[in-house]
């Protein structure tokens, strides 16, 4: 098999996972969310137009398309309006792409009965694209998905908590790389992948949970102790290697 190559593209919370064919990788859509925010008393214009519009545009980077679960937002069922938005996502996404697989995730209850026919949905516990294991991250991942040099997963929302020198704070997403912890992956698993890749929500109202912060990072590898928090590194979209994510992330600003 050819050499793999994992690559984000600058600006989006997309990823190239580039071998024999080209896949563009993306995570937790959550098509629905608005309706959730809006019984929040939040009125949020809907962002599938938008979405829609950068999904497609990375078929000028990748003719296949692997989504990391959590297509939806609701957790059982889909609602009627998820059901008409998702339907149409996904037929206007199979006129670009070649293929589409689905990881699911744990908001995806009932997805298989949603998404037409055309569009692959794997196993819960993952799948291996060109080489790469990808999941979503809630549950343990397969063997099989764990038989690979690296893996990539969503569900985290991964994102940075910075401060300024005002003392302003912001959260922005992130991509977040780690190696795993060899022993810990052995007393479970036959094999071991070297690195875990988190893939940031494409969703743009969701900016995250912050992996600088107690309690931003989730799912089984994560909660215990498979993947070597030490080692890990944070980037936000535009590149910027924030390196092993301290605390807070500081951030010097010119007082206006």
């Amino acid at each position: 098999m050819p050499s793999v190559t994992l690559e984000p593209l600058p600006d989006m919370p997309a990823l190239i996972i580039a071998g024999q064919r080209r896949w563009a990788c993306i995570a937790d859509l959550h098509i629905g969310v608005e309706a959730s925010l809006r019984a929040s008393g939040f009125n949020v214009p809907s962002q599938m137009p938008g979405m829609l519009s950068m999904m497609e545009s990375l078929a000028s980077h990748a003719d296949r398309l692997l989504i990391l679960g959590d297509v939806k937002q609701r957790i059982t069922h889909a609602s009627a309006r998820e059901d008409r938005e998702i339907r149409h996502v996904m037929r206007e996404l199979m006129r670009v792409f070649q293929a589409i697989v689905i990881t699911p995730g744990n908001h995806d209850g009932g997805l298989r009965e949603v998404v037409p026919d055309g569009c692959v949905v794997a196993p819960t516990q993952g799948t291996v694209i060109e080489g790469t294991g990808a999941f979503h991250g809630h549950v343990w991942p397969s063997h099989k998905t764990m038989s690979t040099s690296r893996l990539v997963m969503g569900h985290v929302h991964p994102s940075v908590l910075l401060e300024d020198s005002m003392g302003g704070r912001m959260n922005e997403k992130c991509w977040y790389r780690a190696r795993m912890v060899k022993d810990k992956v052995l007393e479970r698993y036959s094999s071991h992948p070297e690195e875990l890749v988190v893939v940031p929500a494409f969703n743009p109202l969701i900016t995250g949970s912050p992996v600088n912060v107690d309690g931003g990072l989730l799912g089984p590898l994560l909660r215990n102790g498979l993947v070597d928090t030490l080692s890990a590194r944070a980037y936000l979209l535009d590149g910027t290697n924030l390196g092993t994510p301290p605390r807070v992330v500081r951030r010097s600003v010119r007082a206006k």
